[in-house]
């Protein structure tokens, strides 16, 4: 071929923007092309800030250890302070106010998901080639199947739609265990997976990540999404588990807990080790993030902490539901051949939106072709194998009831607004019950509130919009404990991230969470007692 010829066809490819055909035009000419990486992306549900092993706690978790000290811990890694928002973030590559899941959790029975007019990473993913399967929760709708999995991009999904159930009966309210084979697999296709019911669902999603990665085409890309249930309330795990901490951890609900994440720890090494066994390891890129901080025995003006499973977020403030460190800075790390120096920690900023183009650059995706809605993220792909800057310098951790427009305030978790710009973290509003500290778990037997207090100074209020509002600043760099309210002494910066977050604010939406009742139509009697799409109208 000549080189005016080869020339020609490497820009109608690159024209077309599609890294796949790219990739198969240069191997046309004779160019090395390396192959696309498989993605790997597990989540653990509630995951405190200090309960892995590497952090210097008592539960074993030595699966996950090896994996984050041989890759790149994220140091400085956010989340959103619920479930639902952080796996839209995850998903979109966009902060949820701008599609109304900023605010609480989606709730079973209600009429809304995430809009149908966002563009999912595994839709993205298909531009490369990538084979796309889901396996765990998936909690982002289900009042309509479009809104289920496989028709958001995964070629498979097994698992649960909604947000929390038992981890034996897959009960809440109705039995949520599905098994969508196929893409678009809605009613006539979709299965209830009635076969897993007595089963642990840590060891179903793992075992069903393990069959995917065996049967899996190697000549192709996977993308394998694998939010598992663990280690989200309720405290269960089969005794085995629990019985090699009778003698380290005294307290039974941080016993039951290391047993949880234990059983976590195990599925991942066999998941890993399918990989290995599947000689595709090498080419992998294996990230694990949490969804939001781990929830925590409350104060008394919280009334939403009963889901604290003996998670620790030591020794950050509050946990889940709040918008202090302990809600949205998340654990996560990423362990890969393609890291230049593993066995580090990145100190950059990142937030979860960053998954989606940093994905894409790993697929040599444009996220513009095909045009989607402009992305919150940033690709952080270099900050994560070669060590450089990050790729942003703030963060929006949520923007909820700013102006006070957004209906009734602070009902289940996410604050008022936040927002992170270089060491500075500004909260205006209440960031939300608890409002404690956890315990250096190596010291204490239980995670009980520090004795440290707060310094006083939390009572600072100007105007935001119309409204008078708490605001509070904290310098993260010297502070992340967030002891010390310096709002009063730094005007001028609280001048200017208030101004910058109400311009953010402009570009809200209002959030699709109700206060009502569940719609009559998604009834599970309806459905023999199984949860199930009830509309196409929502």
């Amino acid at each position: 071929m000549s080189a005016v010829t080869a020339a020609f066809l490497l820009a109608i490819f690159c024209f077309a923007g599609q890294a796949r055909s790219a990739q198969s035009a240069a191997a046309s000419i004779g160019e090395v092309v390396d192959p696309l990486p498989h993605i790997v992306f597990v989540v653990a549900d509630d995951l405190g800030f200090h309960d892995l092993g590497f952090r210097g706690t008592r539960i074993k978790t030595p699966n996950l250890d090896s994996l984050a000290l041989g890759g790149v811990v994220l140091e400085q890694y956010y989340v959103q302070p619920v479930c639902t928002p952080s796996r839209a973030s995850f998903m979109t590559g966009r902060y949820p106010f701008r599609y109304g899941l900023q605010h609480y959790v989606m709730q079973g029975g209600h009429d809304y998901g995430l809009f149908l007019n966002e563009t999912l990473i595994p839709e993205k993913l298909k531009g490369a080639g990538y084979m796309n399967h889901a396996v765990g929760k998936w909690h982002l709708g289900m009042c309509s199947w479009k809104h289920t999995p496989t028709f958001r991009g995964f070629d498979s999904y097994f698992g649960f739609y909604g947000g929390g159930e038992d981890y034996y009966t897959h009960k809440h309210g109705g039995y949520d265990m599905r098994r969508d084979k196929q893409p678009n697999c809605g009613e006539g296709c979709s299965e209830v997976a009635w076969d897993a019911q007595g089963h642990y669902s840590t060891h179903l999603f793992a075992g069903e990540a393990v069959g995917i990665i065996q049967e899996h085409d190697v000549t192709k890309p996977l993308f394998l999404y694998a939010p598992f249930q663990a280690v989200h309330a309720p405290d269960e795990v089969p005794e085995s588990y629990i019985e090699p901490y009778n003698t380290t951890i005294p307290d039974k609900k941080r016993r039951t807990f290391a047993g949880m994440l234990s059983a976590l720890d195990e599925g991942v090494g066999n998941i890993t080790k399918a990989l290995m066994q599947k000689d595709m390891w090498n080419n992998t890129v294996f990230v694990f993030s949490t969804d939001n901080g781990g929830p925590i025995a409350g104060s008394s003006r919280c009334h939403i902490c009963g889901d604290n499973t003996g998670t620790n977020n030591y020794p950050l403030r509050g946990g889940k539901h709040t918008l202090w460190e302990g809600g949205v800075r998340g654990t996560a790390f990423v362990h890969s051949k393609r890291i230049s120096k593993p066995g580090t920690k990145r100190y950059g900023l990142m937030h979860a939106v960053d998954w989606f183009p940093t994905f894409l650059e790993l697929a040599r995706l444009d996220p513009d072709h095909p045009p989607t809605f402009p992305l919150d993220g940033v690709s952080q792909w270099t900050m994560i194998s070669e060590g450089v800057n990050s790729s942003r310098s703030e963060i929006v951790l949520n923007i909820d009831s700013l102006h006070n427009t957004l209906g009734p305030k602070r009902e289940g978790g996410g604050g008022d607004a936040a927002f992170r710009q270089g060491d500075w973290k500004l909260t205006v509003g209440d960031p939300g019950p608890p409002d404690i500290w956890s315990a250096n778990p190596t010291n204490s037997s239980e995670h009980v509130p520090d004795a440290v207090q707060a310094a006083k100074t939390h009572n600072f209020k100007m105007m935001v919009g119309a409204a008078n509002k708490t605001v509070q600043l904290f310098n993260i760099a010297s502070d992340e404990r967030e002891m010390h309210n310096v709002a009063e002494q730094n005007p001028s910066v609280v001048t200017a991230m208030l101004s910058k977050l109400m311009q953010y604010a402009e570009e809200k939406v209002p959030p699709l969470f109700s206060f009502g009742p569940a719609d009559p139509k998604s009834n599970v009697k309806n459905f023999n007692d199984t949860w199930t799409p009830w509309t196409d109208d929502c």
